[in-house]
């Protein structure tokens, strides 16, 4: 964060100064109940319902107290400094608004049920090596990450390149008014996060919030393929619209993707030229994720060829779609990163591109957040799994048996077997694997018991 004078902060948030001194330096700005306090000299922004602990913090004087409690001069006599607001969440958005005024830089937001992690860091690895970029850490992109995230941008910042994740609508909103974008790019919409947006309907519309974060001046990347994102109101919007997919009305045209062990391959249009791009990772799925990465690039100042290049040495984030030695001398293909339906379809595709006349084996877990679409869209998964070219099926879950259960009824030719908890299903995967097996692990990341069933079917030198 660059260095503020605490008069300045008062001003802006529209605030009074009822204990300390205005001239006091800041050098960090955290909101207590959803950040820690790492640094002295930190603006401390504190809803009045929520306890404070000053002693945790006391060996990081001076700090500063933003409040909307009216005793607040009292409550927080500890503090170097406390300024009273009429509202807390207000002088949030204050602040945050006047931190990302004072830097003309291209902020890009990603959003999308799948690829946002991948896109992102892709997105960086292009322009890291002639822009300073602050970014989203792994795929920690919740909407309280957001201010955190701003506030790391300073002066040396040329780019940042944010994920923003959505549980619920207005979500996308929030992230939006905290960063300011002037690039959005939106990946894909599948089926996720129905617990909180309940209905499909809802959820579209709420991935379409970015659009209304773009303000109508910003460049939309959109995958032009997809027919979720087709339902959004991009007809209106007045910015820059650019498209990316296999359409051939796409702005950024793939042809001719090409999947083998270790890299995915297509040719790219754009502008009635044509390019080859190589991406040292698996999946059609990817090259999509590239031609959005490349069209944010362009946006941001890097030349074409000097995007597609630097994809050449790409390394995707672990547990996407990476194939690794198994127990019993087979192979495993770990995409145990995240799992909706989207994303096992793309696995999937990888899976008939590349086993060749192996046997081609499926573990899935659970597919979580989907409240009470649950038991419906697993039944689909099962839908679209028996029609699949592969040998055996393995699930793991409660929910997972209506995938079972479906895929078992609609095609027996596949080989089915359904376990409540990951130690029973281990003896089974064992004695399936062998060196003519090729095997997709695709689970959650958050469902620990699948994570270790992982562990135990690698190789040790995997481990």
């Amino acid at each position: 964060m660059k260095v503020l004078q605490l008069k300045t902060v008062i001003q802006e948030v529209g605030g009074r100064l009822v204990h300390g001194n205005g001239n006091l330096l800041v050098e960090d700005a955290v909101i207590y109940h959803l950040h820690g306090v790492t640094k002295s000299h930190s603006i401390i922004f504190l809803d009045r319902r929520k306890p404070f602990h000053h002693e945790e913090i006391e060996h990081l004087q001076p700090y500063v107290i933003i409040s909307d409690a009216r005793d607040c001069k009292e409550r927080y006599k500890e503090a170097s400094a406390v300024i009273e607001v009429e509202n807390i969440r207000r002088a949030v958005f204050d602040f945050a608004d006047y931190y990302r005024s004072l830097w003309r830089i291209p902020i890009i937001a990603i959003t999308g049920t799948n690829g946002k992690t991948t896109t992102k860091d892709m997105i960086v690895h292009i322009l890291k090596g002639r822009y300073s970029v602050q970014s989203t850490t792994r795929s920690r992109n919740a909407p309280r990450k957001s201010f955190e995230y701003l506030m790391r941008i300073d002066q040396a910042t040329d780019v940042g390149v944010f994920e923003t994740g959505l549980g619920a609508p207005g979500n996308l909103r929030y992230h939006c008014d905290i960063f300011q974008p002037t690039i959005g790019i939106i990946t894909n919409i599948g089926v996720f996060h129905l617990d909180k947006c309940k209905t499909m309907e809802n959820y579209i519309e709420a991935k379409g919030e970015i659009i209304e974060g773009l303000k109508n001046k910003g460049t939309l990347l959109v995958n032009a393929d997809d027919e979720n994102i087709a339902t959004l109101p991009l007809r209106n919007y007045k910015g820059k619209l650019v498209s990316f997919g296999k359409s051939p009305d796409a702005d950024l045209r793939a042809a001719d993707i090409r999947i083998d062990w270790n890299q995915t391959t297509f040719k790219m249009t754009y502008k009635d030229k044509q390019y080859q791009v190589v991406l040292p990772c698996l999946g059609e799925h990817q090259a999509y994720n590239a031609m959005a990465a490349i069209g944010a690039a362009l946006d941001a100042g890097v030349d074409i060829k000097y995007a597609i290049e630097a994809l050449k040495s790409f390394n995707v984030l672990e547990k996407h779609l990476q194939v690794k030695q198994g127990i019993n001398g087979s192979t495993i293909i770990d995409d145990s990163w995240s799992l909706t339906p989207g994303a096992l379809k793309e696995a999937l595709k990888v899976l008939q591109s590349i086993a060749g006349h192996r046997k081609k084996i499926l573990l899935i877990g659970n597919i979580g957040r989907l409240g009470d679409h649950t038991k419906k869209t697993h039944v689909e998964v099962g839908d679209m799994i028996s029609e699949q070219d592969i040998d055996v099926l393995v699930t793991v879950g409660h929910n997972a048996r209506d995938v079972a259960r479906r895929v078992a009824d609609k095609n027996n030719e596949i080989e089915v077997h359904s376990y409540l908890n990951a130690e029973h299903a281990y003896y089974k995967v064992s004695s399936l694997l062998s060196p003519d097996s090729l095997f997709l692990f695709k689970c959650s990341n958050t469902d620990n018991d699948l994570m270790e069933l992982k562990e135990q079917l690698l190789e040790n030198d995997e481990r």
